[in-house]
């Protein structure tokens, strides 16, 4: 399995005006699948479309998309591929998503809605025998982070937003924080060649740990 990052997500923020972020999107592909990692949201449209584009991809194409949680910054575009199974902790069916607003609530609805068929996934599963899952509920009670075994890369971390930025990895390699959720980053992000963050530039794990 080979693994690409399409882009890397951030924010955009512009005060009582917007305050919008897109996470960082990957590509799985081997002979059979391929897969996509939070596929973001509307602001990471034409950013989605262009690195598809450039691989020849149509939104026909994409055979699944792993989602580490339901959030609009990361599962809104999964609305755009109409042939995709998607995988995601089923914790996601317990949220009183009718109470997250007027319009925030349908797009959720929307966003459920379009998905042709859900796969739910747990802890200690491996998903495509390079996959695997860990349930990471320290940000949402659905979170889940992967270590993908990849041909490219070596092994690779995304963390999903358990870790969002190269910040708040610091404080916890430096064991500024020592809760549960560090204790596992350190853990799992010491045994990975790279870690990649959902609203931020990805690492080499080298380069910020010593083993």
């Amino acid at each position: 399995m080979r693994m690409e990052i399409l882009y890397v997500g951030g924010s955009i923020r512009i005060p009582r005006v917007i305050e919008e972020a897109y996470s960082t999107a990957c590509l799985l592909e081997d002979g059979e699948h391929k897969i996509l990692i939070d596929p973001g949201t509307f602001v990471s449209f034409n950013l989605l479309e262009e690195a598809l584009t450039k691989r020849n991809i149509a939104l026909e194409d994409i055979t699944d998309i792993l989602l580490t949680h339901l959030h609009l910054d990361h599962a809104y575009a999964t609305t755009l591929f109409p042939n995709a199974t998607v995988y995601i902790h089923p914790l996601y069916k317990d949220k009183p998503y009718e109470k997250f607003g007027l319009i925030k609530s349908r797009l959720y609805k929307r966003i459920m809605d379009s998905w042709r068929k859900v796969v739910p996934i747990e802890a200690g599963m491996k998903l495509f025998g390079t996959v695997n899952v860990f349930h990471t509920p320290w940000h949402a009670r659905e979170h889940c982070s992967f270590v993908v075994d990849t041909e490219n890369m070596g092994k690779v971390f995304y963390t999903g937003d358990i870790v969002m930025n190269k910040v708040e990895f610091y404080d916890i390699i430096r064991w500024l924080r020592k809760d549960d959720c560090a204790r596992f980053v350190n853990k799992i992000a010491k045994n990975c060649d790279y870690v990649v963050f959902t609203h931020d530039e990805y690492v080499k794990s080298s380069e910020y740990i010593r083993r």
